[in-house]
């Protein structure tokens, strides 16, 4: 015997699976009244309410709820839309021809679907796009832009950009264009005929010994709590993003060594990309004794990082580099990026004859060429003392 429990929820679900259809009439009109998929339907057949389509009602009542238990079966899908022809509601949803769509559209899904990026790279990606190419070719349907509108939109682009960074970032553009001309999207590629803009080399202007030091008195005066850092720039070779991401888990203290491994980009620290960037830096006795003497001044709630700021936090670069700039007035130095300390640390090592091996494998460069390139200029011998000769430069501290 089943019990009354049991025979409730039996019945609760019998009322639940079935189709429960009805032919109602409003306003002298008749249409059915239906579940489908937990969603209720009303669809108007367009017949009066009399007794010949009343008829007709029922029959397509009998193939709905045939219809719908074949599906429930598993033979078959229900075709409503074969049942209700004239309704409309159940047609196939038509997608915009992509050739229809704006660039903005198709761009941004494409870039969507470019699971393999970093998230770093697919949020540079997508500023740059909202920054310098959506306001000049965004509207645009992607059929109707040419080499004129690419063009146009380069030299907009020259305002607040350079170059290289011009060149780096019409490449994702490059391979987006090529990829809807190879699924016959477009015919022609308008940025077929674009070639890579001239790129400048960045100036190389290291400070002097002198500067460097009359950098550092300004720091010790109006900013001493950033003197470490400031030196630890112009001593390591680091470049910025690194030191500022540097945490104290990456200094091995027992065998005199920092382990570069991350860097600061956008808010966000991640993983430097390269093998040759992931390196080890040599802790000679100027970098030993600076970070020493960081270690003793952390705070005790103080992030991993081992550079922070006055509240005990990751160095904000933005904030800092104001500090920077005001230290170098008033020092009464010609002004320079921040980043001219990794120069520095380059030019005054190979100066005092570090051997540009070493120099090119504590600046993080993938090979010595790059490294001969850049600073052929400044090399004063081939003696390999692995840091010891710079650091002597420097022997009565900063």
């Amino acid at each position: 015997m089943v019990d009354m429990p049991t025979l409730f929820v039996q019945k609760l679900l019998r009322y639940e699976d079935s189709i429960m259809a009805k032919i109602r009439a409003k306003n002298g009109v008749l249409f059915i009244d239906f579940y489908y998929n937990k969603e209720r339907y009303r669809i108007s057949l367009g017949l009066s309410d009399n007794t010949r389509n009343m008829h007709a009602a029922n029959i397509k009542v009998k193939l709905l709820e045939s219809a719908i238990e074949a599906e429930k079966l598993g033979l078959a899908k229900a075709d409503l839309q074969a049942i209700f022809p004239e309704s409309g509601q159940f047609a196939p949803k038509q997608e915009t021809p992509k050739k229809l769509l704006t660039f903005d559209e198709m761009y941004l899904a494409w870039l969507d679907n470019k699971v393999h990026l970093a998230k770093n790279t697919h949020r540079t990606w997508r500023s740059f796009h909202r920054k310098h190419i959506s306001p000049v070719i965004g509207y645009k349907k992607v059929t109707e832009i040419n080499q004129t509108d690419i063009s146009m939109m380069i030299e907009i682009m020259k305002r607040d950009n350079k170059n290289s960074v011009i060149n780096k970032k019409l490449v994702p553009l490059k391979t987006f264009f090529r990829e809807l001309v190879e699924d016959e999207i477009i015919l022609k590629n308008p940025m077929a005929r674009v070639r890579s803009l001239r790129n400048d080399k960045p100036e190389i202007n290291p400070f002097s010994k002198d500067e460097l030091n009359a950098l550092f008195d300004a720091f010790k005066d109006f900013y001493p709590f950033y003197v470490n850092f400031i030196s630890f720039l112009a001593f390591s070779g680091c470049r910025p993003n690194e030191a500022v991401a540097l945490q104290w888990k990456h200094i091995d203290w027992e065998n005199r060594i920092i382990m570069v491994r991350e860097g600061y980009v956008l808010g966000e620290t991640t993983t430097l990309k390269t093998s040759s960037s992931r390196r080890d830096i040599n802790m000679n006795d100027l970098l030993l004794n600076l970070l020493q003497d960081q270690y003793t001044k952390r705070a005790e709630s103080a992030e991993p990082f081992v550079f922070t700021n006055m509240l005990g936090k990751r160095i904000c670069w933005e904030n800092f580099r104001q500090k920077y700039y005001k230290a170098m007035e008033t020092a009464e130095l010609p002004s320079r990026p921040a980043y001219q300390l990794r120069h520095t640390f380059a030019s005054l090592a190979l100066k005092a004859g570090e051997d540009p091996t070493w120099v090119s494998k504590t600046l993080g460069h993938s090979s010595l060429r790059t490294t001969l390139e850049k600073y052929n200029r400044y090399i004063a011998s081939k003696d390999r003392r692995d840091g010891s000769l710079f650091a002597g430069e420097f022997k009565d501290g900063i």
